[in-house]
């Protein structure tokens, strides 16, 4: 898990999801652009992903498609130019069920320990409506007003909350959730400057080829398509549209982003 962390005077962006390759998909080119920035940015996964398509890897046990994802991840993690990921350990579509204790715990902990300014994750309707994304959603959205909102360590502090949300870069597999309403567009990350490293994390994830871009329209719409966002926290105005994060406080060396 998390070791003990020393802040240096960066500022931190969290991204938490639920399966290897989401993080790409949905968020690649803003965790890239904000590491070529100069930001610590950090990475949660709460499965391996092991419940998968498995295509080429079809005879593989669990366990053993469960590493080759691992390891897809940590690629796709070099390609961003941010941390290896972290683990929640949860098997995969148990995120809301017998995992739902032991990573709430560990999410907790780890915005305990990070101090993030900035965190993204699903929103409400977790894109496609999947289990493990909407769980996590709760999770995440749970543990960031405990630990920056309402307290931390006995006093509140300034973060931002973010939802990621869909765009054309996302497969057309990955069906829209039509049973809960996506939260609004409220921000939109030029990534054209990183649309190579996000193609490269999304092609690091082999074992998931059914979802790599099969046409030129495709690679196209990941290269240069604005990746989206809500920010669930601080609120924004409801006609009000912003082009960066925001960075609610200024740390040293970095400029504060309204």
């Amino acid at each position: 898990m998390l070791a003990h962390t020393k802040h240096s005077a960066r500022p931190r962006l969290l991204a938490l999801f639920s399966h290897p390759d989401d993080e790409s998909f949905l968020a690649g080119g803003t965790l890239a652009k904000y590491a070529n920035m100069g930001w610590a940015v950090y990475l949660v996964c709460a499965t391996y992903g092991e419940s998968g398509q498995r295509g080429e890897y079809e005879d593989l046990s669990v366990n053993e498609f469960a590493n080759i994802r691992r390891a897809e991840l940590e690629t796709a993690c070099k390609h961003l130019r941010i941390h290896s990921p972290m683990f929640l350990d949860c098997a995969d579509r148990a995120v809301g069920g017998i995992c739902l204790n032991s990573a709430t715990k560990q999410v907790l902990h780890i915005m305990r320990r990070l101090e993030p300014d900035v965190v993204i994750t699903f929103g409400p309707d977790g894109i496609s409506g999947h289990p493990d994304h909407t769980a996590l959603s709760r999770i995440v959205s749970g543990a960031f007003w405990a630990a920056t909102v309402h307290a931390f360590r006995g006093h509140r502090r300034r973060a931002s909350l973010y939802y990621a949300l869909r765009s054309s870069s996302v497969p057309e597999g990955c069906r829209q959730n039509e049973r809960i309403e996506p939260p609004r567009l409220t921000t939109t990350i030029d990534i054209a400057e990183v649309g190579e490293q996000k193609l490269a994390a999304i092609r690091s994830h082999r074992g998931q080829r059914h979802l790599q871009p099969s046409s030129e329209t495709a690679v196209q719409a990941i290269l240069s398509t604005p990746e989206h966002f809500h920010r669930a926290y601080p609120p924004i105005g409801e006609t009000a549209l912003e082009t960066e994060l925001l960075l609610p406080r200024s740390r040293l060396g970095a400029q504060q982003v309204a």
